[in-house]
């Protein structure tokens, strides 16, 4: 069970503007001065970056696809690749939320204490 809270914890927060640049920012300095003093600390930046930027590709992505739906006048190909641009939104986005509960499973199940 321990599992499936880690992951409602990553995904249920409350976003700010201003502390979701600020954090991005923390993450990325601390990649670019070499301040990560070991692979649990480098396995944290980088999931402390990757899911913010999923979900702000995802939101970008589906409301270009439903401008793209919205505007398409009954054309078929451009109903299509609306269609083709909300699924492979979609489907990234779970990509980078199941890659993310595998490496929880993982470090769970050896021990290792990867993201806490």
């Amino acid at each position: 069970m321990e599992i499936i809270s880690k992951i409602h914890d990553l995904i249920v927060q409350k976003a700010y503007a201003q502390d979701l640049g600020s954090k991005l920012s923390e993450s990325l300095g601390k990649l670019e001065s070499g301040g990560i003093a070991d692979e649990n600390q480098l396995i944290d930046a980088i999931v402390d970056i990757a899911v913010p930027l999923a979900v702000i590709c995802v939101v970008v992505l589906v409301v270009y696809a439903g401008y793209m739906l919205m505007s398409s006048q009954g054309n078929p190909d451009k109903l299509k690749e609306g269609k083709e641009i909300l699924t492979n939104a979609i489907i990234g986005f779970l990509v980078v939320l199941l890659s993310v509960a595998i490496l929880l499973i993982i470090s769970n199940t050896l021990g290792l204490d990867i993201y806490n």
